[in-house]
């Protein structure tokens, strides 16, 4: 061989060693690596930015791949606090067969979640014709500003002196520009309380639905007699008789959710709170809100001076300003305590039907015994010349003479 083709020999073989080597650096750099995902699958690298909303529970799930198939195990270093506006930088690391990977991702905790508008008196508000409009207000808070009603910006107008339908609505941005916007209804409506003619019965059950009601439903069906149904949520399993109670032409009026005096009579804004709670689920079961109330206890109730002195005053008037009637009443079956006999509270029904030309009953549709006194009153009624009525907007209402 001569020197000429040893050295063409030694060439050759060197290019040879350097692309064998070339590619074994290329497997190791290409095929032995350490790749890191987020939960939803995207690549992610060194100072990476991964916004978190505020409040979150934990930090982002990072996932790492070797060779892109092989899941391994991710650990964490560092502290982000996700209640605090900011940045935090965490290291991500992960190992297998001998190689490691760490990255560092910043991640931003942002503001996310829009205020909270809640609207006093609901969404839906009726207002009588001719009355200066008065807005009952609204709240607004934020996960992050806290209290930022004073920002919220009413477009809108209501006008009271012509009766239709009027729509307000109120919108709030927070520091990081999340924005909320809640509408209201208000009804402009002429009010006029129509006599119903004589010997009209306006049959009442408070405290339902409950065990007994559809028992009631049925008796009631039977004779095609309608009556008023002054609901709570103490039976919520039962709470589905609500929009029944609607579907077969009953009145369905707002007594309270919790019926608890110690919390509902606690100051104006936890009665209508209260209040508004009842006529959501009679809203979302019925699909509109109910217009009528009657006060636990009583538009009379001494209890509620235990708990905020002069409160049934301002609630008797209140009510009226927020476009809400009333109803007590003046016949009592005495089911509420006086007795749990079926025949004395259709005695004590009879008689004090017998005392009135129009006569606003009170029964309870949770006690059994008062919902078998039922049939005979309405036998006795209708054999006498009676007509059972359900509330409406323009009946008569009772009032019990005001004692806080």
């Amino acid at each position: 061989m001569t020197n000429k083709s040893k050295k063409r020999l030694v060439i050759i073989i060197a290019c040879i060693t350097v692309i064998v080597l070339v590619a074994i650096l290329l497997v190791f750099l290409l095929g032995n690596k350490i790749s890191f995902v987020t939960e939803d699958g995207k690549s992610i690298g060194n100072n990476s930015t991964i916004e978190v909303a505020h409040g979150s529970a934990e930090l982002p799930k990072i996932s790492a791949l070797y060779n892109d198939k092989t899941p391994i195990d991710v650990t964490t270093t560092g502290e982000a606090d996700l209640n605090k506006i900011g940045e935090y930088r965490i290291a991500y690391s992960a190992s297998y067969d001998g190689n490691e990977k760490t990255i560092s991702v910043n991640i931003k905790v942002v503001d996310k979640t829009p205020p909270e508008i809640k609207l006093k008196g609901g969404d839906e508000l009726n207002w009588t014709l001719g009355k200066e409009f008065v807005d009952p207000g609204f709240t607004a808070v934020d996960n992050v500003d806290g209290d930022v009603s004073a920002n919220v910006k009413v477009s809108g107008t209501v006008d009271a002196n012509t009766e239709g339908d009027y729509t307000l609505t109120y919108t709030v941005s927070d520091s990081a520009k999340n924005e909320a916007t809640v509408t209201r209804t208000v009804h402009v409506v002429q009010k006029k309380e129509v006599d119903p003619g004589n010997k009209v019965v306006y049959l009442t059950y408070d405290d339902g639905p409950g065990p007994y009601t559809q028992k009631l439903l049925d008796i009631l069906d039977k004779y095609n007699v309608k009556v008023t149904f002054f609901v709570t949520n103490g039976f919520p399993n039962y709470q589905n008789l609500i929009a029944e109670e609607a579907r077969r032409g009953h009145t369905v009026a707002v007594h309270s959710y919790t019926h608890k005096y110690e919390q509902i009579y606690s100051g104006v804004e936890a009665f209508f709170d209260d209040f508004n709670k009842m006529n959501d689920v009679i809203k979302n079961q019925t699909g509109h809100a109910a217009s009528i109330l009657r006060f636990p206890g009583g538009g009379s109730n001494t209890i509620s001076k235990k708990y905020c002195p002069g409160i049934m005053t301002t609630l008797t008037n209140e009510v009226g300003n927020r476009g809400i009637l009333y109803a007590d009443w003046n016949v009592s079956s005495g089911d509420a305590g006086e007795t749990t006999s079926t025949q004395q509270v259709v005695a004590n029904v009879i008689s004090g039907i017998q005392k009135n030309n129009v006569s606003t009953v009170l029964q309870h549709d949770i006690k059994d015994f008062s919902v078998n006194a039922v049939e005979q009153i309405i036998q006795w009624g209708q054999a006498n010349g009676y007509t059972f009525l359900p509330l409406s907007e323009t009946s008569p209402m009772h009032h019990h003479a005001v004692n806080n």
